[in-house]
């Protein structure tokens, strides 16, 4: 971890701090972000333009949940 990372931590722990989280669920919601980053290192360059592409397709309300 680098001067940036660690002062960017800093401040997101505060942040996490100041809206009401305990010290447990900022620790979870790290872990959480820890596993996600991982998941996301074992997908392909493929795999994951076409997750960004489902994303915009959703944003831009051509791709519902809704059946036709």
């Amino acid at each position: 971890m680098d001067q940036m990372d660690y002062i960017d931590y800093k401040a997101q722990l505060e942040s996490m701090r100041q809206a009401g989280l305990t010290s447990l669920e900022i620790s979870k919601l790290y872990r959480f972000r820890q596993r996600f980053v991982i998941q996301e290192q074992d997908r392909s360059p493929v795999d994951l333009a076409r997750l960004r592409f489902i994303q915009w397709l959703i944003q831009h309300g051509k791709l519902t949940d809704q059946l036709s």
